[in-house]
């Protein structure tokens, strides 16, 4: 066999190969393609029960609604449309009408249940035969003996049966109740009128004492010497008591009496009985810092100026100027004075801190002004 025959049977075995191997291919993709059309199927067969399945729902879902008298949302099944945007709040007219509507009938309400408690011949009647005077503050009122606080009213902000409500509490807190007429106050007054007053017939030896010694000479006078003074606080619910202050008019410390627990303070001191708050009210000076303001600035000025003497550097730089500088200060009634003088101790100059503003002045040997320094 030649070689050009050979090559010839060579080719036409390859060539067949090709062939048997191109028809299996198609063979084997016709398959496939049968598989996906058949599983596509099932998928639309199972989309379009599960489309109808929906609207059946919402067919459902809308009669339902219509019998409520709700509003009834339209649901397009085509998921080639444009998703449909969301209706805007149609409620919001309605919230802010009835929150006016609530509002106004609140205030209503507030200025009724007010004028009924605080005006109403029957209430006044009430108030006068317990010896109670009523004021309004805001939302609520108080029913005050003497002086002293025996109960708290406070409008609730919705009403029952068209009834306007109050909360009712005794000063301390013991006992509450909801009440409408002064019926029902009468009853809760009646319920704890007599523990009131005896609660307070306790404290008032106590109160009477505290305001003894406040008028002492002895404390009056220790008070003028540390520069200090007491005034009566303003009255108030839960307790009573005198301001201690600086001259200054700042607050140092005040003694109270807790009218609800009867605890003495002075300060943020437990006193045991009123014996224990004279012995601390005499030496306030060693509890509490009784410097003003100011006087703690020229103090503090004052170790920042006597710091300065002494720092090495300073000493320095006058001695360059051959001059000196006292290193403690002369304490005159108005000033702390350091002099300055020459290698001879004559004076030529005066670094003066003022107590009362804590000004620093430089002045000359003739006591004029050269410059001051501000104070912090």
């Amino acid at each position: 066999m030649d070689k050009a025959h050979l090559r010839s049977r060579i080719l036409i075995i390859l060539l067949t190969c090709s062939l048997i191997g191109l028809l299996v291919f198609n063979i084997a993709t016709l398959n496939a393609v049968k598989k996906l059309s058949a599983s596509a199927k099932e998928t639309a067969a199972a989309v379009g029960n599960l489309d109808y399945t929906l609207q059946n729902m919402g067919e459902d879902l809308s009669d339902a609604r219509n019998v409520l008298g709700l509003k009834i949302n339209s649901y397009g099944s085509d998921l080639a449309q444009d998703t449909p945007q969301a209706p805007a709040d149609d409620y919001a007219g309605y919230y802010s009408a009835l929150d006016q509507l609530m509002s106004e009938f609140s205030e209503s309400m507030l200025r009724k249940g007010c004028a009924y408690f605080m005006e109403s011949k029957e209430c006044l009647d009430l108030y006068r035969s317990h010896n109670l005077t009523p004021v309004q503050k805001g939302r609520e009122i108080l029913l005050s003996s003497g002086g002293k606080l025996f109960y708290r009213l406070s409008i609730l902000p919705y009403t029952t049966g068209g009834k306007v409500q109050f909360d009712a509490e005794t000063f301390d807190k013991v006992s509450a109740a909801k009440i409408s007429t002064d019926k029902e106050l009468a009853s809760f007054i009646d319920a704890n009128n007599i523990r009131i007053h005896a609660h307070y017939a306790q404290l008032d030896p106590v109160a009477k004492k505290m305001e003894q010694l406040t008028r002492n000479p002895q404390l009056l006078s220790y008070l003028t010497e540390q520069k200090l003074y007491i005034k009566k606080r303003d009255a108030e619910n839960t307790q009573t008591g005198y301001d201690i202050r600086r001259t200054d008019g700042s607050l140092l410390c005040s003694m109270l009496l807790d009218l609800v627990e009867g605890n003495i303070t002075l300060g943020n001191i437990k006193c045991s009985s009123t014996d224990e708050l004279w012995e601390d009210l005499l030496k306030l000076h060693t509890l509490f810092d009784i410097r003003t303001v100011s006087e703690k600035k020229t103090e503090s000025k004052l170790e920042e100026l006597s710091a300065m003497v002494k720092d090495p550097a300073f000493t320095a730089f006058l001695e360059t100027k051959g001059c000196i500088i006292a290193q403690t200060p002369e304490e005159k009634e108005e000033s702390y004075d350091f002099a300055i003088t020459d290698r001879g101790g004559f004076v030529i100059g005066t670094l003066s801190l003022e107590k009362d503003t804590g000004e620093v002045y430089l002045f000359d040997s003739d006591n004029v002004v050269v410059s001051s320094v501000k104070k912090n």
